[in-house]
């Protein structure tokens, strides 16, 4: 690098032995005090990351790092809903050997049964990566599941708040189920369930066949200003989240959300195979279920409700193409309402350490999912205020 630098040659414009030789010299000199300073860079930078990541009690979360002099004291009301993290070195899961603040008390699950509330699709997907990384981590045994669709998931809230005496019950809510309950009439209450934690937010994609006409979601809202009622649009539940998303979206184009003509499935699954038959003409449904289908070039992403684009997802968000909309679908757990306080609390704090570890953390990125989490009393806490807000959202659709 020396020798081409303009000022170097300006001192030795010619090629004397004398100026080459102190030239080595120079460039020598140069490298040894170089590479000094860059190993001392890395020793600081180091040093710092490992500084950084050590908490104090006062600081602390869980999986955050504590020294070894701090091993066996406690972060008191650092845990889930005020409980206790204690410094230990972890003994299972990705973080084997480290020492973190942690649960000390935990006990990994036996087993969960799942109630999924809808036909193979969201729910199903995010019970698989829950019960997949609560495995990697050495959380959870065995777990099944059990497909109750039917009513915006009211079908599956009923089946599920008959369980009684089974604290390895569990099943995936959303805000497709807030909204089904509401579009649907329902008389049941979600939070007469037990909350145990939101734990991810998704965002929905518009998408058409790739011989499709649309090539821009402008061209198709100009179809649908037109005639709202001329494009078959396939979707999940009725007043989920597909149905929220499509409704709000036509509102901002100036269209009645309540002339379109939504066709509902219930799952992505479906969504996919009525556009791949032709059947309708445009899909909504979370990215993830649309994202091989992407990736092979059988459908096009006309747009995504994000607030910026995701990562390796070939589609525009709503805001970059004039339409004022950031919504995203959160998924959650509930247990049934007989569980005991310390299962509860037990259920909580494991997946309290999902949320931090190596193996949730891969599933967000594989999925295009936000890690938005909320536990314990911090989840019945936004229950209580989501539901009569997309009780609102769907009354002015007119769903």
């Amino acid at each position: 690098m020396l020798t081409k630098h303009p000022i170097l040659r300006y001192f030795f414009p010619s090629p004397h032995p004398r100026g080459i030789e102190l030239m080595e010299i120079l460039m020598k000199k140069v490298a040894r005090i170089g590479a000094a300073v860059a190993v001392a860079a890395l020793l600081v930078s180091s040093a710092g990351v490992s500084h950084a990541a050590v908490k104090p009690s006062a600081k602390a979360v869980i999986g955050d790092d504590c020294t070894t002099a701090s091993i066996g004291k406690s972060a008191a009301g650092r845990g889930v809903d005020g409980t206790d993290l204690t410094c230990l070195v972890v003994t299972t899961g990705s973080y084997k050997g480290s020492t973190k603040w942690w649960y000390k008390d935990v006990k990994p699950l036996k087993n969960i049964d799942w109630t999924i509330p809808a036909n193979p699709g969201g729910y199903s997907l995010t019970a698989d990566a829950i019960t997949d990384s609560l495995k990697a981590e050495d959380l959870l045994s065995t777990s099944s599941s059990v497909y109750k669709p039917g009513a915006g998931g009211a079908v599956g809230l009923g089946a599920f708040q008959e369980i009684k005496g089974k604290p390895e019950a569990a099943m995936v809510t959303g805000i497709a189920m807030t909204g089904g309950l509401y579009s649907n009439k329902s008389t049941l209450k979600l939070t007469d369930s037990t909350p145990i934690a939101k734990i991810l937010r998704e965002y929905d994609a518009v998408v058409v066949p790739a011989a499709s006409k649309y090539r821009t979601l402008n061209q198709l809202m100009d179809d649908l200003k037109a005639k709202p009622n001329s494009v078959a649009i396939a979707g999940g539940s009725k007043g989920g989240i597909d149905h929220q998303v499509i409704g709000l979206l036509a509102q901002k184009a100036g269209i009645d959300p309540t002339k379109l003509n939504y066709v509902v499935f219930s799952g992505g699954p479906e969504v996919v195979v009525s556009l791949l038959s032709n059947s309708t003409q445009v899909g909504l449904s979370g990215t993830g279920e649309f994202a091989s289908y992407i990736a092979s070039g059988k459908l096009r992403v006309l747009g995504v409700s994000s607030a910026k684009a995701l990562s390796g997802y070939k589609g525009k968000t709503f805001v970059s193409q004039g339409y004022d909309l950031v919504y995203g679908n959160w998924r959650g757990i509930m247990a049934p309402a007989d569980l005991s306080a310390a299962d509860r609390l037990n259920f909580i704090k494991v997946i309290d350490i999902m949320h931090v570890s190596p193996a949730w953390k891969a599933q967000l990125v594989k999925n295009n999912w936000d890690n938005e989490f909320a536990a314990g009393t911090a989840f019945k806490a936004f229950l209580d205020k989501h539901i009569p807000e997309i009780n609102a959202v769907m009354k002015g659709l007119g769903i």
